[in-house]
Protein backbone atom coordinates (compact mmCIF):
# COMPACT_ATOMS: atom_id res chain seq x y z
CA UNK A 1 0.00 0.00 0.00
CA UNK A 2 0.88 3.24 -0.80
CA UNK A 3 0.12 6.81 0.06
CA UNK A 4 0.46 10.34 1.27
CA UNK A 5 0.38 11.64 5.04
CA UNK A 6 -2.76 13.69 4.54
CA UNK A 7 -4.99 10.67 3.46
CA UNK A 8 -3.21 8.49 5.75
CA UNK A 9 -4.27 10.99 8.59
CA UNK A 10 -7.84 11.30 7.24
CA UNK A 11 -7.73 7.41 7.78
CA UNK A 12 -6.68 7.19 11.12
CA UNK A 13 -8.92 9.48 12.46
CA UNK A 14 -11.55 7.36 10.46
CA UNK A 15 -11.25 4.33 11.80
CA UNK A 16 -11.84 4.25 15.67
CA UNK A 17 -15.68 4.96 14.05
CA UNK A 18 -15.21 1.56 12.82
CA UNK A 19 -16.66 -1.77 14.57
CA UNK A 20 -13.58 -3.58 13.01
CA UNK A 21 -10.21 -2.79 11.42
CA UNK A 22 -7.88 -5.50 10.28
CA UNK A 23 -4.65 -4.99 8.47
CA UNK A 24 -2.96 -8.19 9.35
CA UNK A 25 -2.29 -9.01 5.79
CA UNK A 26 -0.40 -5.69 4.78
CA UNK A 27 3.29 -6.47 4.32
CA UNK A 28 4.12 -2.86 3.23
CA UNK A 29 3.30 0.68 3.75
CA UNK A 30 4.92 3.34 1.76
CA UNK A 31 4.28 7.01 2.85
CA UNK A 32 5.63 9.83 0.21
CA UNK A 33 4.33 12.87 -1.01
CA UNK A 34 4.81 15.18 1.77
CA UNK A 35 6.09 15.43 5.39
CA UNK A 36 5.56 11.95 7.40
CA UNK A 37 5.15 13.06 11.64
CA UNK A 38 5.82 11.62 14.63
CA UNK A 39 2.32 12.19 15.43
CA UNK A 40 1.29 9.87 12.14
CA UNK A 41 3.72 7.08 13.25
CA UNK A 42 2.35 6.50 16.78
CA UNK A 43 -1.15 6.78 15.00
CA UNK A 44 -0.41 4.13 12.44
CA UNK A 45 1.62 1.85 14.99
CA UNK A 46 -1.86 1.91 16.86
CA UNK A 47 -3.43 -0.08 13.88
CA UNK A 48 -0.62 -1.95 11.85
CA UNK A 49 0.52 -5.71 12.52
CA UNK A 50 4.53 -5.98 13.76
CA UNK A 51 5.40 -7.50 10.67
CA UNK A 52 4.78 -4.66 8.29
CA UNK A 53 7.79 -2.75 6.61
CA UNK A 54 6.92 0.83 6.77
CA UNK A 55 8.47 2.88 4.23
CA UNK A 56 9.30 6.64 4.41
CA UNK A 57 9.85 7.46 0.82
CA UNK A 58 11.11 11.23 -0.61
CA UNK A 59 11.56 12.36 -3.82
CA UNK A 60 10.07 15.13 -6.82
CA UNK A 61 8.93 13.66 -9.79
CA UNK A 62 12.06 15.33 -11.80
CA UNK A 63 13.87 12.42 -10.42
CA UNK A 64 11.71 9.65 -11.12
CA UNK A 65 9.63 9.96 -7.99
CA UNK A 66 11.29 8.37 -5.29
CA UNK A 67 15.25 9.15 -4.73
CA UNK A 68 15.85 8.43 -0.97
CA UNK A 69 14.02 6.15 2.28
CA UNK A 70 14.28 5.31 5.31
CA UNK A 71 12.63 1.90 6.83
CA UNK A 72 11.06 2.72 10.05
CA UNK A 73 11.17 -0.02 12.61
CA UNK A 74 7.10 -0.26 13.88
CA UNK A 75 8.24 -1.60 17.17
CA UNK A 76 10.47 0.49 18.35
CA UNK A 77 9.89 4.58 19.33
CA UNK A 78 11.25 6.50 16.98
CA UNK A 79 11.62 10.34 17.99
CA UNK A 80 12.05 11.85 14.36
CA UNK A 81 11.25 10.93 10.87
CA UNK A 82 13.89 11.10 8.75
CA UNK A 83 14.30 10.57 4.61
CA UNK A 84 16.78 8.52 4.85
CA UNK A 85 19.56 7.42 2.96
CA UNK A 86 19.54 7.58 -1.39
CA UNK A 87 18.39 4.48 -3.00
CA UNK A 88 20.52 2.60 -5.14
CA UNK A 89 22.14 4.99 -8.75
CA UNK A 90 21.33 8.10 -6.89
CA UNK A 91 23.84 10.41 -5.17
CA UNK A 92 22.39 13.92 -2.86
CA UNK A 93 24.57 16.99 -1.75
CA UNK A 94 23.47 19.24 0.70
CA UNK A 95 24.69 22.54 -0.60
CA UNK A 96 24.55 25.82 1.07
CA UNK A 97 24.12 29.36 -1.08
CA UNK A 98 27.36 29.68 -2.00
CA UNK A 99 27.09 26.13 -3.44
CA UNK A 100 29.45 24.83 -0.98
CA UNK A 101 28.68 21.50 0.62
CA UNK A 102 27.15 22.19 3.87
CA UNK A 103 28.52 20.17 7.18
CA UNK A 104 26.78 17.86 9.45
CA UNK A 105 23.59 19.34 11.21
CA UNK A 106 23.95 22.38 8.79
CA UNK A 107 21.04 23.08 6.87
CA UNK A 108 21.16 23.75 3.28
CA UNK A 109 19.39 22.74 0.22
CA UNK A 110 18.92 19.45 -1.55
CA UNK A 111 20.63 18.49 -5.17
CA UNK A 112 19.97 14.63 -6.39
CA UNK A 113 21.88 13.27 -9.07
CA UNK A 114 21.86 9.96 -10.13
CA UNK A 115 19.92 7.18 -13.05
CA UNK A 116 16.46 8.55 -12.41
CA UNK A 117 17.10 12.41 -12.78
CA UNK A 118 15.22 13.84 -15.62
CA UNK A 119 17.08 14.87 -18.91
CA UNK A 120 15.05 18.31 -18.76
CA UNK A 121 11.92 20.36 -19.46
CA UNK A 122 10.11 20.05 -22.54
CA UNK A 123 10.96 23.00 -24.91
CA UNK A 124 11.69 25.00 -21.28
CA UNK A 125 15.79 25.41 -21.62
CA UNK A 126 15.37 28.38 -19.54
CA UNK A 127 13.20 25.87 -16.64
CA UNK A 128 16.10 23.33 -17.21
CA UNK A 129 18.80 25.77 -16.89
CA UNK A 130 17.63 26.78 -13.44
CA UNK A 131 16.31 23.38 -12.23
CA UNK A 132 19.83 21.34 -13.24
CA UNK A 133 23.54 22.03 -11.77
CA UNK A 134 26.54 20.37 -13.36
CA UNK A 135 28.59 18.87 -10.68
CA UNK A 136 31.45 16.11 -11.50
CA UNK A 137 29.98 16.18 -15.19
CA UNK A 138 26.45 14.92 -13.97
CA UNK A 139 23.22 16.91 -13.58
CA UNK A 140 21.80 16.99 -10.64
CA UNK A 141 18.16 18.22 -9.98
CA UNK A 142 17.94 21.42 -7.42
CA UNK A 143 14.92 20.30 -4.86
CA UNK A 144 13.98 23.11 -3.74
CA UNK A 145 14.57 21.44 -0.24
CA UNK A 146 15.86 22.06 2.97
CA UNK A 147 17.18 19.03 4.43
CA UNK A 148 20.43 18.10 7.26
CA UNK A 149 22.27 15.06 7.56
CA UNK A 150 22.98 13.52 11.08
CA UNK A 151 25.88 11.86 11.84
CA UNK A 152 24.47 8.54 11.10
CA UNK A 153 24.45 9.86 7.45
CA UNK A 154 20.24 9.81 7.57
CA UNK A 155 18.51 12.79 5.61
CA UNK A 156 16.25 15.04 7.64
CA UNK A 157 13.48 17.08 5.50
CA UNK A 158 13.26 20.85 7.03
CA UNK A 159 10.90 22.29 4.50
CA UNK A 160 10.90 24.01 1.19
CA UNK A 161 13.29 27.10 0.89
CA UNK A 162 10.13 28.88 -0.86
CA UNK A 163 8.52 28.83 2.29
CA UNK A 164 11.03 30.67 4.08
CA UNK A 165 9.71 34.23 4.12
CA UNK A 166 10.04 37.68 5.51
CA UNK A 167 7.82 38.99 7.80
CA UNK A 168 7.69 42.48 9.07
CA UNK A 169 11.99 42.50 8.26
CA UNK A 170 11.80 38.75 10.12
CA UNK A 171 13.06 35.40 8.61
CA UNK A 172 10.67 32.79 9.28
CA UNK A 173 10.59 29.49 8.13
CA UNK A 174 6.88 28.60 8.10
CA UNK A 175 7.80 24.77 8.22
CA UNK A 176 8.61 25.26 12.02
CA UNK A 177 5.56 26.72 12.66
CA UNK A 178 3.83 23.91 11.26
CA UNK A 179 5.88 21.61 13.48
CA UNK A 180 4.76 23.15 16.60
CA UNK A 181 1.13 23.04 15.85
CA UNK A 182 1.60 19.61 15.34
CA UNK A 183 2.74 19.08 18.55
CA UNK A 184 -0.82 19.49 19.83
CA UNK A 185 -3.67 17.10 19.54
CA UNK A 186 -4.33 18.43 15.66
CA UNK A 187 -4.26 16.29 12.79
CA UNK A 188 -2.76 18.25 10.86
CA UNK A 189 -1.93 22.15 9.08
CA UNK A 190 -0.39 24.27 6.79
CA UNK A 191 0.16 27.87 7.68
CA UNK A 192 0.87 30.32 5.32
CA UNK A 193 1.45 34.34 4.66
CA UNK A 194 -1.35 36.12 3.57
CA UNK A 195 -1.04 39.33 2.05
CA UNK A 196 2.80 40.13 2.98
CA UNK A 197 1.37 41.11 6.27
CA UNK A 198 -0.24 38.41 8.22
CA UNK A 199 0.28 34.30 9.28
CA UNK A 200 -2.45 32.63 8.73
CA UNK A 201 -2.46 28.52 10.08
CA UNK A 202 -5.59 26.00 8.92
CA UNK A 203 -6.04 23.31 11.29
CA UNK A 204 -7.68 20.15 10.90
CA UNK A 205 -9.03 19.07 14.28
CA UNK A 206 -12.48 18.73 16.11
CA UNK A 207 -10.99 19.07 19.45
CA UNK A 208 -8.83 22.14 20.03
CA UNK A 209 -9.84 25.67 19.82
CA UNK A 210 -8.42 29.16 18.68
CA UNK A 211 -7.52 30.05 22.11
CA UNK A 212 -5.64 27.12 23.35
CA UNK A 213 -3.45 26.97 19.88
CA UNK A 214 -2.71 30.54 20.47
CA UNK A 215 -1.32 30.24 23.85
CA UNK A 216 0.77 27.11 22.99
CA UNK A 217 2.30 29.68 19.82
CA UNK A 218 2.81 31.94 22.46
CA UNK A 219 4.60 29.48 24.56
CA UNK A 220 6.59 28.02 22.27
CA UNK A 221 7.59 30.26 19.06
CA UNK A 222 9.06 33.83 18.93
CA UNK A 223 5.90 36.79 19.32
CA UNK A 224 6.98 37.36 15.57
CA UNK A 225 6.17 33.58 14.49
CA UNK A 226 3.05 33.36 16.25
CA UNK A 227 -0.31 33.11 13.64
CA UNK A 228 -2.43 36.44 13.50
CA UNK A 229 -5.40 33.95 12.51
CA UNK A 230 -5.79 29.93 13.23
CA UNK A 231 -8.86 28.78 11.24
CA UNK A 232 -10.45 25.28 12.55
CA UNK A 233 -11.39 22.97 10.00
CA UNK A 234 -12.72 19.16 10.08
CA UNK A 235 -10.74 18.87 6.90
CA UNK A 236 -8.60 20.43 5.01
CA UNK A 237 -8.97 20.31 1.22
CA UNK A 238 -7.03 17.71 -0.71
CA UNK A 239 -6.12 17.16 -4.17
CA UNK A 240 -7.00 14.37 -6.59
CA UNK A 241 -3.20 12.87 -5.07
CA UNK A 242 -4.56 13.24 -1.93
CA UNK A 243 -2.55 15.44 -0.74
CA UNK A 244 -3.68 19.15 0.96
CA UNK A 245 -4.58 21.42 -2.14
CA UNK A 246 -3.42 24.84 -0.81
CA UNK A 247 -5.33 26.52 -3.36
CA UNK A 248 -8.75 25.48 -1.69
CA UNK A 249 -7.75 26.59 1.24
CA UNK A 250 -10.40 29.24 2.51
CA UNK A 251 -10.14 32.95 2.41
CA UNK A 252 -9.25 34.29 6.10
CA UNK A 253 -11.48 37.39 7.51
CA UNK A 254 -8.95 39.44 9.06
CA UNK A 255 -12.12 41.65 10.25
CA UNK A 256 -14.82 39.59 11.41
CA UNK A 257 -16.46 41.94 13.37
CA UNK A 258 -15.63 44.79 11.34
CA UNK A 259 -19.10 45.29 9.79
CA UNK A 260 -21.06 45.02 12.84
CA UNK A 261 -18.99 47.62 14.58
CA UNK A 262 -19.59 50.34 11.66
CA UNK A 263 -23.33 49.41 12.41
CA UNK A 264 -22.69 49.83 16.33
CA UNK A 265 -21.25 53.25 15.69
CA UNK A 266 -24.16 54.32 13.30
Amino acid sequence: MQAVPAFLNNLVDFLPNQNSTNFSTLRNLDIGGEITTVKLFWKLKHYLPKQVLLWNIYGPAETTVDCTFRILDININEVSIPIGHPLPHYQCFILDECLQCAVFSQEGELYVGGAGVFAGYLERDDLTARGLLIINDEPFYRTGDLVYIDTNGLLHYRGRKDYQIKLHGQRIELGEIEQCLLKTSISTCVVIQWNHDYLIAYVQSSSIDEEQLRKYCQSHLPAHMVPSIFIILDRLPLNSNGKIDRKLLPTPDLFPNSSSSKNDSK
